[in-house]
């Protein structure tokens, strides 16, 4: 099926339902307007192709994870911070805090602290 054919079903079934008689000529005609008015209606009422949607709800998400991810980091690394300030270490120090609390030094070699 094309699009004229799909258009002219569309004539068709809207005459039928008002108990309209239209000859094939009549229909073709406007099927033929229909579709091309079809073809305007993007230009008349702007809906962007559903890709750029898809791509804009990207980005949010994107933004959102980074910026979630940002915050993360500040928060393990002020952690780290206060536990090494805690721990009486240097600041120039590694540390680092497991899943379960842990806390590791690492000078080269890991060490556990607490």
């Amino acid at each position: 099926m094309n699009d004229l054919e799909y258009w002219s079903d569309c004539i068709y079934c809207g005459a039928d339902d008002c108990d309209l008689v239209l000859t094939q000529e009549q229909v073709k005609s406007l099927a033929e307007s229909v579709m091309r008015g079809h073809e305007y209606y993007g230009m008349s009422f702007y809906s962007p192709p559903s890709n750029e949607r898809y791509a804009e709800i990207e980005r949010e998400w994107k933004l959102k994870l980074d910026k979630l991810q940002n915050e993360f980091d500040a928060y393990i690394n002020n952690a780290e911070t206060a536990v090494r300030i805690a721990l009486r270490q240097h600041r120039d120090t590694k540390i680092s805090i497991s899943k379960d609390g842990t806390v590791f030094r690492c000078d080269g070699r890991s060490e556990q602290v607490q």
